[in-house]
C-alpha cells in the first residue's frame, strides 16, 4: 500500500487542523474551574459630614482594552477551547479571559508558509501588525532572535508577574530550545523530544529483541532486519519495519540531525562542534558536512529509510509517518515519537491500539541517543505597541490551562509542563512507566543538537533536500555531502563569518 504524499503535497504541520477534529474536538470542558475575576475591585468610600456619615461602594471604571493580534498556523488544532474547532469562534472562555485581562484578541490563521511570509514581512518592515507571532524552534526563533525582531522575555517574568505560566514547571529543555545564546525569545506551546514508538507484537512475532533502556543503534538495526525479513516471509508486502520522513525540504532534518548527533557524539556541523555564531566567528570554524563525523549519521538515516521503509519514503512527511503507523503498516516509528502518538489518536487498528509501546531512542556510536526536538513556540513582536498586554496573552496561550486543555483533548504526552505530564488523564492512559520514559526523553537529551545560527532555516532545507535525494536514488551520499559542503562554505563565507 502506497501512502506517499505525492498526490497532495502538505507542509509538515498543514494537517493539524484536520487532525484536531479527529482526536477529540473542542476542549472547552478543559476549562472547568476557571473563575473570572472582576475587572477592578470595589472600594469602600466613607464621607463624613456635619450631621451624618455616608458609606458608598465605588467600582473603578474598566480599563480600556488593548488590541492584541496573533498570527499562527494549525487552525482548529491549536487552542480550540478558545477559538473553536474551526478556529473562528470566540468561545466563552476566551471572552472571560479578555474581560479579566482587558484585552481584545484577534487571531489570523494561515498555512505554514503563508504565516512565515507574513511574519517575515511584518518584522522586517517593523510595522508591528502582529503582536504575538508563531516562530517555532527550527529556524524562525533563531533568524528573528538574532535580527532583533523578537522581544527578549527573561525580564518579563519579574517586571510583569502573571499567574498562567510557571517557568519552574516547564521542562528546561523546551525553554532552552527558544533561547539564543542565553536569551529567551519565545514560549513553547506543545513540544516534543525524541522517542521510539513500536509494535510489541511484531517484535515478538519475528523474534526481535524488544527495545530497552540502554540499547544501541546496532541493536535496533538487527531488530529491524529481523522484522523486515519476517514480514517478507509472511507475504506482508505492504507492511514495513520502519517509518521515517524523508521528503524534500526542511522537515527530515530535525530527525536526521538527531542521527548525526548520536553517531558523532556531538553536533558535527562545524569544526569543533561550534553551534553559536560567536563560536564560529571567533574560531573561524568551517563547515564539516563532508566529514566522516557528519557522514556517519547522514548515511545511517538515509540507509535505514531505504532498507526498512516503504517505497516513496523520499516524499514522506510527518503525515505519512502517522498514517502508515495508524494503518498498522509499520513496526517502528521514530525518532519524532509525537507522530506515533498522533497515529494512536486516529487509528482504527486494534493491534496498533493494544500493542503500541514507547521507548527511549537508542545510543549511537558517539554514545549519545538519537535526538529529535521541536517546540510550537510563540514570541512577542519587537515592534508591538502593546507588549505588556501581549505578554499576558502569551503566557495564557502557553500556560498551564492551555497545556491541560491540549493534553485532555489529544491525550498526547507531548506537553511542556511536568505537572501536566503527570496528570491523571495521561497516567491513566499510558501508565506511570511510559510517562516516566517520556519525561526522561526530554530531560536527558539536549534541545540544541544542531547549529543555532540565523541561517539555520537555510541549512535545514538544504540538508533535508539532499537526504531526500539520496533516499530517492538520485544522488549518492558522497555526491550529496560534497555539494552540501561547498554550498555551506560559500554561504558562511558570504555572510562574513570568516573575515
Amino acid at each position: 500500500m502506497d501512502v506517499s504524499s505525492s498526490a497532495v503535497k502538505l507542509s509538515r504541520r498543514a494537517l493539524l487542523g484536520a487532525l484536531g477534529g479527529l482526536i477529540g474536538g473542542v476542549a472547552v470542558g478543559a476549562a472547568v474551574g476557571w473563575t473570572a475575576k472582576p475587572e477592578a475591585p470595589a472600594r469602600t468610600v466613607t464621607v463624613t459630614g456635619a450631621e451624618r456619615t455616608v458609606t458608598q461602594y465605588v467600582t473603578a471604571p474598566p480599563r480600556e482594552k488593548a488590541a492584541i493580534t496573533i498570527i499562527a498556523f494549525a487552525q482548529g488544532f491549536a487552542w480550540p477551547e478558545l477559538f473553536g474547532s474551526d478556529g473562528t469562534i470566540e468561545t466563552d472562555l476566551l471572552k472571560k479571559f479578555e474581560e479579566r485581562e482587558a484585552v481584545d484578541i484577534a487571531i489570523e490563521w494561515g498555512d505554514e508558509w503563508a504565516v512565515r511570509e507574513k511574519v517575515a514581512s511584518d518584522v522586517t518592515a517593523r510595522v508591528g501588525k502582529y503582536d504575538i507571532v508563531l516562530v517555532g524552534s527550527d529556524g524562525a526563533v533563531q533568524a528573528y532572535g538574532y535580527a532583533g525582531y523578537l522581544e527578549p522575555l527573561d525580564e518579563y517574568f519579574t517586571k510583569y508577574p502573571q499567574e498562567y505560566f510557571d517557568q519552574n514547571d516547564v521542562y528546561k529543555s523546551f525553554l532552552d530550545a527558544n533561547r539564543i545564546e542565553g536569551t529567551l525569545y519565545a514560549l513553547p506551546y506543545y513540544s516534543f523530544g525524541p522517542g521510539v514508538i513500536y509494535r510489541r507484537d511484531l517484535f515478538e512475532r519475528y523474534d526481535a529483541e524488544l527495545p530497552k533502556d540502554n540499547w544501541s543503534t546496532d541493536d535496533l538495526e538487527v531488530a529491524l532486519e529481523k522484522i523486515s525479513e519476517g514480514l517478507k516471509r509472511d507475504g506482508l508486502t505492504d507492511t514495513y519495519a520502519l517509518t521515517m520522513r524523508a521528503g524534500p525540504g526542511e522537515e527530515p532534518t530535525l530527525d536526521l540531525a538527531g542521527f548525526i548527533y548520536a553517531y558523532a557524539g556531538y553536533p558535527a556541523w562545524f569544526e569543533g562542534g561550534a553551534i553559536w555564531p560567536s563560536e564560529i566567528k571567533q574560531n573561524k570554524a568551517k563547515p564539516i558536512l563532508d566529514s566522516s563525523d557528519f557522514e556517519a549519521g547522514f548515511r545511517a538515516f538515509t540507509d535505514w529509510v531505504k532498507r526498512f521503509g516503504p517505497p516513496g519514503a523520499s516524499t514522506h512527511t510527518w503525515v505519512d509517518m502517522m498514517n502508515l503507523y495508524a494503518q498498522g503498516k509499520a513496526a517502528v516509528l521514530m525518532p519524532s515519537a509525537i507522530n506515533g502518538y498522533a497515529a494512536l489518536g486516529i487509528t482504527q487498528d486494534e493491534n496498533v491500539k493494544r500493542y503500541t509501546k514507547f521507548m527511549l531512542t537508542p545510543f549511537g556510536p558517539g554514545r549519545k541517543r538519537i535526538n529529535s526536538y521541536w517546540t510550537f513556540s510563540l514570541g512577542i513582536n519587537k515592534f508591538s505597541k502593546n507588549k505588556e498586554a501581549a505578554w499576558r496573552v502569551l503566557t495564557y496561550l502557553t500556560g498551564r490551562d492551555s497545556m491541560e486543555a491540549f493534553a485532555e483533548r489529544t491525550m498526547w504526552p507531548n506537553v511542556t509542563m511536568r505537572s501536566v505530564l503527570y496528570s491523571y488523564p495521561l497516567i491513566k492512559k499510558y501508565g506511570i512507566e511510559e510517562i516516566e520514559l517520556n519525561e526522561r526523553s526530554v530531560v536527558e537529551n539536549p534541545a540544541i543538537y544542531f547549529p543555532y545560527i540565523s541561517e539555520l532555516d537555510l541549512f535545514m532545507d538544504k540538508v533535508g533536500t539532499m537526504a531526500s535525494d539520496v533516499v530517492a536514488g538520485s544522488k549518492t551520499v558522497e555526491n550529496a555531502l560534497s555539494e552540501l559542503q561547498k554550498w555551506a562554505t560559500d554561504l558562511m563565507s558570504s555572510r562574513g563569518y570568516y573575515t
